[in-house]
């Protein structure tokens, strides 16, 4: 039989620390994303007015929004993975996989394209303001900190 120099103790404890370093990595995004308040934000010059949470679902589902609403299109912030997370938990009610299959589907199945994904904070302003009628959302401390947007409401 083959000797190894690995310490059987010495094994145990780094697979401890490791596994501590996830839990409280974990906690830490948890607390982090219920402490966090999405907001919608569009363009400063916007006419948007608040809707309705079922209504931005459908928005974001890729199906047309109502006239009242003035919303063009939906953008997508992917710059912080948190919030995100957070808007697909708290808005959408599903998984980031179980947001892109029904997406995917929804192209396939009935045409269309996909929702426009800015993973950049500055990138995703210019956007909004080439675009006056397209919303995204964000953490409310990102938006109040950020030029060129303004807060439509509070998502969660």
């Amino acid at each position: 039989m083959k000797k190894t120099n690995i310490n059987p103790s010495r094994f145990i404890y780094l697979i401890i620390v490791v596994f501590a370093f996830n839990v409280s990595s974990s906690i830490i995004n948890i607390l982090y994303a219920d402490n966090a308040r999405g907001v919608l934000v569009a363009a400063e010059s916007s006419q948007v007015q608040k809707v309705s949470v079922l209504e931005i679902r459908r928005i974001y589902l890729g199906l047309p929004s109502s006239a009242e609403s003035l919303i063009k299109s939906p953008v997508i912030n992917s710059s912080d993975s948190v919030v995100y997370k957070s808007f697909l938990k708290n808005i959408m009610h599903m998984t980031e996989k179980g947001y892109q299959r029904k997406i995917v589907k929804r192209i396939f199945r009935q045409g269309g394209r996909k929702v426009k994904d800015i993973q950049n904070i500055s990138e995703l302003v210019k956007h909004l303001e080439k675009n006056m009628n397209d919303i995204s959302f964000m953490d409310e401390q990102t938006a109040k900190n950020t030029k060129g947007i303004r807060v439509v409401q509070v998502l969660w």
